[in-house]
C-alpha cells in the first residue's frame, strides 16, 4: 500500500477578510490557494483579533477558510491594559504606540505543531512582529509579503501623508483651540510612531528569510536598502476569475453613467478623503446636481466625524456614505460613476483603480509611485502632483464635462499566474534549512 508523502506544513499570519480592505482580500485569496498545496494553519495578528466588531464581521470569511481545510491555530493580542484604555477618549494611539515601545508586552498564543515555514501576509507591525517571533520559536524559515510600504524612506512622501492627517484633524475640529490641540497631538504621534516603526520593522524584516512585495513601488517607497532586498512580484495583484466574471455581468447590466463621483479608497485620512471632500465642494460650483459616493466600512464614531466634516464644508446633502457593501454592489456603484476620485497618499497597487478601469470608469489621482508605476500613461488615468487640489478639481471637471473616449486597464498577469509564482516562492523557502 502506497503512503502519500507528507505535505509541507505552513503557519500563516494574516487578517484574511475584505472587511479589512484590499490587503485583507488579497490575504484571503492567498490562503485559498495555499491550502491546495500545503497543510495550512492560520494565526490572526492583533490588528484584526483586537477589533471584535471587525472580527465578527469577518466570521463568514474565516468559516469559509475552515471549510476549505485551513486550521485556526492561534492569535496575537495586545495587553489587557490597552483594551481598558480604549474606553478613555483620545487613547487610541496607545494601540499603535505600546507594541512599538514595548514589543514584549504582546501575547502570542499558538497551537504546538511541526511547521516547516512561517508566512506573514501583511506589512503592518502586528503581522511582521508575530511572524518574526513565530519563526524564532519554531526555528523555521520565514517569508513576509508586503502589500504596502511598512515605512517610508522619503521624508517628503512621509510628510505628505502626515499633512493628510492634519487636514483631517482640521476639518473635524469645532474651534481653533481644538484644531491646534488635535494637530499637535497628531503631529507628535505620527512622527514618533513612524520613527519607531521604521526602526523596529527594519530590524524584524532583516530576520526574514525572504521578503516579497506585491509591487515595485513598495521597495522604492521604503528606500535604497530595500530595493535589492525585496523580491517584487510585479505585480502581485490581479482580478481573479470570479471578479472578471462579475465585472462582465455588471458591464452588461450597466448601460449608462449616473451623475456622481465615486471615492476610490477606504474612508480614512491617508487615502485622501479630506482632500476629496474639499475638491468635490469646488466641483459643485460648476455642477450642483452632482453627488459623491463613498464606500467602505464605517464605525458609528467615524460616521459622526465624517458627517461633521461634510456639514462644515456645506456638502452634507451631496455626499453618500454606503458603508461596507457586497463586492457585486460595489462594482455596480463604480461602473455607474462618471469618474473615480483617488487622491490616495498610501498605496502599492490599488485594487480600486484596477477595478474602476475594468468597469469603464476613468480615474483621477495623485502621482505617487504606486499609481505612476502601475497605471501611469493608461487611457482613462489622469495623475496630478500630491496636494495640487486645484489640478485635481480641474482634471475631474474636464472628465465630467467631456467624458473619456477610452478607458483601458493595464495588461497584467492573471491571478493564477501570480499565485503560481507566490506558491513557488514558498517551495523555495521550504528548501532553505533553518
Amino acid at each position: 500500500m502506497l503512503v502519500e508523502p507528507r505535505r509541507p506544513s505552513i503557519l500563516v499570519v494574516a487578517s484574511p477578510s475584505p472587511v479589512m480592505g484590499g490587503g485583507g482580500l488579497r490575504a484571503l485569496r492567498s490562503l485559498r490557494e495555499y491550502v491546495k498545496h500545503f497543510e495550512t494553519s492560520l494565526v490572526i495578528p492583533w490588528d484584526l483579533w483586537s477589533n471584535k466588531n471587525t472580527l465578527r464581521d469577518s466570521a463568514t470569511y474565516l468559516r469559509e477558510l475552515r471549510e476549505l481545510g485551513v486550521r485556526f491555530s492561534g492569535f496575537s493580542q495586545l495587553p489587557d491594559m490597552i483594551y481598558r484604555l480604549r474606553r478613555v477618549p483620545g487613547s487610541r494611539a496607545f494601540d499603535q504606540l505600546m507594541p512599538l515601545l514595548i514589543p514584549g508586552t504582546v501575547g502570542i498564543h499558538v497551537s504546538p505543531g511541526n511547521y516547516d515555514a512561517i508566512i506573514a501576509l501583511h506589512e503592518e507591525w502586528g503581522a511582521i512582529y508575530t511572524g518574526c517571533k513565530l519563526a524564532e520559536h519554531f526555528n523555521a524559515p520565514s517569508m513576509v509579503l508586503l502589500q504596502n510600504p511598512s515605512f517610508y524612506g522619503s521624508k517628503e512622501r512621509f510628510l505628505n501623508i502626515v499633512k493628510s492627517i492634519l487636514l483631517w484633524r482640521e476639518l473635524r475640529s469645532d474651534s481653533p483651540i481644538e484644531e491646534a490641540l488635535f494637530k499637535a497631538e497628531a503631529l507628535i504621534r505620527e512622527l514618533s510612531i513612524e520613527h519607531m516603526r521604521k526602526h523596529h520593522c527594519s530590524k524584524a524584516l532583516r530576520k526574514y528569510t525572504l521578503i516579497v512585495s506585491v509591487s515595485k513601488a513598495i521597495p522604492i517607497e521604503m528606500g535604497d536598502e530595500w530595493v535589492n532586498r525585496i523580491i517584487s512580484l510585479d505585480p502581485g495583484v490581479s482580478l481573479d476569475y470570479e471578479d472578471l466574471l462579475l465585472i462582465k455581468r455588471v458591464r452588461e447590466r450597466v448601460r449608462s453613467k449616473e451623475n456622481y463621483i465615486v471615492f476610490g479608497g477606504t474612508p480614512v485620512a491617508t487615502k485622501g478623503l479630506a482632500e476629496a471632500l474639499i475638491v468635490f465642494k469646488q466641483i459643485l460650483r460648476r455642477s450642483n446636481g452632482l453627488k459623491l459616493v463613498v464606500t467602505g466600512r464605517l464605525t458609528k464614531t467615524m460616521s459622526m466625524i465624517l458627517g461633521k466634516m461634510c456639514r462644515k464644508l456645506g456638502i452634507a446633502e451631496k455626499v453618500v456614505f454606503t458603508g461596507f457593501i457586497p463586492r457585486a454592489e460595489r462594482f455596480e456603484v463604480i461602473a455607474k460613476a462618471k469618474v473615480m476620485l483617488n487622491p490616495s497618499h498610501k498605496d502599492a497597487f490599488p485594487y480600486t483603480v484596477l477595478e474602476s478601469l475594468h468597469l469603464g470608469t476613468p480615474v483621477v489621482g495623485y502621482k505617487i509611485p504606486a499609481l505612476e508605476i502601475n497605471y501611469g500613461g493608461l487611457p482613462g488615468v489622469v495623475l496630478v502632483d500630491e496636494w495640487d487640489l486645484e489640478a485635481l478639481a480641474v482634471k475631474t471637471m474636464e472628465i465630467l464635462e467631456k467624458m473619456v473616449d477610452a478607458v483601458e486597464p493595464p495588461k497584467i498577469k492573471p491571478w493564477e499566474e501570480i499565485m503560481s509564482e507566490e506558491v513557488g516562492l514558498i517551495h523555495k523557502l521550504l528548501e532553505i534549512a533553518p
